[in-house]
């Protein structure tokens, strides 16, 4: 009697975990044609959220316990990177819509090519405004710190600088027109 229960019980559950395998794909694993073509837009491989991050403000107070900041020295990071968030929002408003301008068709026609370069010559020179007040910022802040807490800070801040001024070069040059 037991063994014809486990015998039915057997060829009743394997074809329902065969068929629950089978249905637990979803729609994101079937091809979708909007996604195939070829004509998808090309160009830089940035985003505002990459430039956002390069913050010299964010990554001291990322760093805090690295550099052992105080409690008032933490709020006092806090409000000089709100400030500069608010001086930065409208370049980042235009990186983002010059970002977009840069992407071009992969068979472009000569005026795509000559916005995009157009664009990318204005986002580059939106980047070094960013880079102008986020420098301006940095000076603004390092000196509040004591003398082991700036020399720790102005060596990440020269080592943030040149890793995203690498980044930007390598991100720009992926998708050039």
């Amino acid at each position: 009697m037991i063994r014809r229960l486990l015998i039915a019980t057997a060829l009743f559950i394997a074809p329902c975990t065969v068929v629950a395998q089978r249905t637990g794909r979803t729609q994101a694993d079937k091809k979708t044609e909007i996604f195939d073509k070829q004509e998808m837009p090309k160009g830089p491989d940035i985003r505002v959220r990459d430039l956002e991050d390069q913050s010299p403000l964010h990554l001291l107070i990322d760093k805090r316990k690295d550099l052992k900041l105080t409690d008032a020295q933490l709020s006092q990071l806090k409000d000089s990177e709100g400030k500069l968030k608010e001086k930065n929002a409208p370049l980042y408003k235009s990186a983002d819509s010059l970002i977009r301008a840069m992407r071009v068709t992969s068979q472009p026609s000569d005026q795509d090519k000559a916005r995009a370069r157009s664009a990318r010559s204005d986002f580059m020179d939106v980047v070094k405004s960013l880079n102008e007040n986020n420098d301006a910022a940095s000076k603004e802040v390092v000196p509040g710190l004591d003398a082991d807490q700036q020399t720790k800070a102005k060596e990440m801040l020269e080592k943030q600088r040149a890793d995203g001024e690498k980044f930007i070069r390598e991100r720009m040059s992926e998708g050039r027109p």
